[in-house]
């Protein structure tokens, strides 16, 4: 039987990421309370030298030692706690996810409060994929629970099947007419509704139906980078002035209240506010916990994500003062505050090691195609080629993030332009809607050079762009390759494209386009962009928090980017905006729904 690219790199993928898997586990090992993650490196006693017990860890000390984060505060007093407020369900966190529960809960008669850290309903991003939506169908698109199967699966596969395939299929069933929910919210705020296009794969891996949908204004149009903030706004006025509720902002949850020396109920929270007052949140029924991943913890990093830490950790700004307000930001975004109160009191961290991280930023290059990277040659700092280019920013990122000093380089000619006969960028929509356009050849040139002259502004990509009228000129320009090495790899692509096989990394020979028709263009990009870690509690696919054994621990529900068991891997982006679409919005709409049948 024959293996086709598709069959042989899901098998691929699955056991080289159980390899990788396996490989980091050691890295979880506890730190014995220290914040420094340095401390998991056990010392060197081969030589002879003599260590404590106490520092050497073994598979007798592993067990017994404990990270600084796994210790729980000492409770306050009753007589510290200045207000208590009492209510059936609290949701701690107005982010999208905390603001998607409270408004379906509440809309179906639930007696629901909302306190956040934040000063605001707050948000970053703004793609949210959904499955057979009513606005897809008005748009034309055949995309529903039976034809994206194969790409669900694909998903999965991509990540091992590590994930929790209850909670997919949950998302995927639902995921539609929850979306014609929330577009209906938001529409009543004065918000609109965008589709984002799809993406074609040459060789049909990454191949994906317009799914993303975005939410904008005439004042900020731009819904797919930054929909997110105006969707969580709209939320926090439809839950306090439509619906009379209340949400407390500046305030941050200190710890769970968990009856019976916490084997039983969880019954409240224990919050401070911005005056160092004590506020006790009573919940007659349910906590839900939806405040954020843990990427400004270096602990939590350090054991829960060891790769991305050790990636990353120079340019995470683990400053102890968090900015509860934070939106699109690259060092580090939230401290794990749900996450740390859930293991105080029993709950267990999921299953899937290490934490996925959301990582992007693939080699630059002409276009950035919605998710695409660049179908073109890429080279690394010896002037070779180090992967197939036909590939998506995350795992074109993963890749860059393996080369030597983290750096890449792209080479184009001007005839790329006209390969299409318009190019699509990000924020584009199906119809175009918003009024961002895709580019004409003409002005896609014009674009690369503007980037040339911004000298490091790389149509936002953070890569240096270079423009030559010959090889030797262009490659001249790019400081720290191997100048040699590059015009040979260069010269060979373009006869492998001439000859339209590829004996190298076999790109697909539909999208091999020579490099020999001035002026010639030129990217150098060194690192990739974080952005956060999808994960955390342990959680099943109604959203309860689960102790060691899977049983729900009663009371405590979790949701948003810190539910557990979703993701794999990394966060890929071959269905994007699903972390918004899926656990962001339908399983906490659909836990929203739940809690008010309780």
């Amino acid at each position: 039987m024959e293996l086709n690219r598709r069959q042989f790199l899901k098998g691929a993928v699955a056991t080289g990421a159980i390899a990788a898997a396996g490989a980091g586990l050691a890295a979880c090992a506890p730190s014995g309370g220290s914040s420094s993650a340095a401390s998991t490196t056990p010392s060197n006693t081969s030589s002879g030298s003599t260590a404590s017990t106490e520092t050497v860890l073994t598979a007798d000390t592993y067990a017994n030692m404990k990270w600084s984060f796994m210790i729980p505060p000492e409770p306050v007093t009753d007589s510290e706690i200045a207000e208590t407020y009492t209510h059936d369900i609290v949701i701690v966190g107005a982010g999208l996810a905390g603001m998607t529960c409270a408004v379906a809960a509440a809309e179906q008669g639930a007696d629901v409060i909302v306190f956040s850290a934040s000063s605001r309903p707050i948000s970053r991003g703004g793609s949210n994929h959904a499955i057979g939506t009513q606005y897809q169908k008005q748009m034309g698109i055949d995309y529903n629970a039976d034809t994206s199967a194969p790409i669900v699966h694909d998903e999965q596969t991509f990540g091992s099947y590590f994930m929790d395939k209850q909670k997919w299929e949950r998302w995927v069933n639902n995921s539609g007419a929850s979306m014609d929910w929330v577009i209906e919210k938001m529409e009543s705020q004065g918000l609109k509704v965008s589709l984002e296009p799809g993406y074609t794969d040459a060789e049909n891996l990454l191949t994906i139906p317009p799914a993303s949908h975005n939410f904008w204004n005439d004042e900020q149009p731009f819904g797919a980078l930054f929909g997110a903030p105006l969707q969580a706004q709209a939320y926090g006025t439809i839950f306090t002035d439509e619906m009379g509720k209340e949400i407390h902002f500046k305030t941050v949850a200190k710890y769970l209240i968990r009856e019976d020396n916490n084997t039983g109920r969880v019954s409240g929270v224990v919050a401070q506010r911005e005056d160092g007052s004590y506020v006790k949140y009573v919940a007659n029924k349910a906590v839900v916990l939806a405040t954020g991943d843990f990427s400004k913890d270096p602990d939590m990093m350090a054991c829960y994500s060891p790769w991305a830490w050790e990636q990353f950790k120079e340019d995470l700004t683990m400053d102890p003062t968090v900015d509860y307000d934070v939106e699109l930001s690259y060092n580090g975004l939230m401290p794990g505050d749900g996450q740390k109160m859930g293991l105080w009191i029993g709950a267990a961290w999921q299953k899937t090691y290490p934490v996925a991280p959301m990582i992007n930023g693939g080699a630059a290059g002409p276009s950035h195609d919605v998710i695409s990277n660049f179908w073109g040659l890429n080279m690394d700092i010896d002037g070779k080629r180090y992967q197939n280019e036909c590939t998506n920013f995350a795992y074109g990122a993963l890749s860059m993030l393996n080369l030597p000093q983290k750096t890449a380089f792209s080479v184009w000619s001007v005839d790329y332009a006209k390969t299409r006969d318009q190019w699509e960028q990000f924020g584009c929509t199906v119809g175009n809607v918003n009024g961002i356009m895709p580019l004409t050849p003409d002005e896609l040139i014009a674009s690369w050079d503007a980037s040339v002259e911004d000298n490091g502004g790389g149509l936002g990509t953070g890569a240096t762009y270079y423009k030559a009228d010959t090889i030797e000129e262009l490659v001249d320009q790019m400081e720290g390759i191997n100048k040699e090495q590059a015009l040979e790899t260069i010269k060979n692509y373009t006869e492998y494209a001439k000859a339209g096989n590829d004996p190298e990394y076999h790109v697909n020979p539909d999208i091999l386009y020579p490099i020999e028709t001035p002026p010639f263009y030129g990217a150098k990009k060194v690192g990739s962009t974080f952005l956060t870690v999808c994960g955390g509690l342990r959680t099943n696919e109604k959203m309860q928090v689960c102790d060691a054994d899977d049983q729900p621990i009663e009371g405590l529900y979790n949701t948003g980017i810190m539910t557990g068991d979703f993701y794999a891997n990394c966060y890929n982006f071959v269905m994007p905006g699903q972390n918004l679409g899926g656990v962001c919005g339908t399983l906490s709409y659909l836990l929203g729904l739940d809690l008010a049948k309780l």
